[in-house]
């Protein structure tokens, strides 16, 4: 139930912003993305990386061609740190990529299971 209710709130909040700001706030938690702002100005971007996730989770910002640009290192529950990143016009891919093994033994990929969200940069 804390899960759903945490990613509703993402949701209904997650992106707030219509004009291109020069930084966001992204929250991580268990197979969702939030940013609070729908696009971001070319250039120099600072991003506040939150997990409010029960798991430890990244931060990895891909380009068009699908090359990494930035990522940060793993997050644990609760914490954050910032990533400041040069991004030209575009779209840019956010992404969780950690994979582990369940008690089950199955493994679970947190971009397999929607940890993931497009970014416009430019207008």
């Amino acid at each position: 139930m804390k899960r759903l209710i945490i990613i509703a709130l993402l949701i209904a909040t997650g992106c707030t912003s219509s004009a291109p700001a020069t930084s966001a706030v992204v929250t991580l938690t268990e197979f969702a993305i939030g940013t609070s702002a729908a696009a971001l100005v070319p250039g120099s971007v600072d991003l506040t990386v939150e997990n409010a996730g029960e798991f430890g989770h990244t931060l990895v910002v891909t380009n068009e061609l699908g090359e990494v640009v930035a990522a940060t290192q793993l997050i644990g529950p609760g914490d954050s740190t910032t990533l400041s990143v040069d991004l030209d016009t575009g779209r840019f891919e956010f992404t969780c990529r950690i994979v582990f093994e369940s008690s089950d033994g199955a493994l679970v990929d947190h971009f397999e299971e929607g940890m993931r969200t497009d970014v416009t940069v430019g207008s």
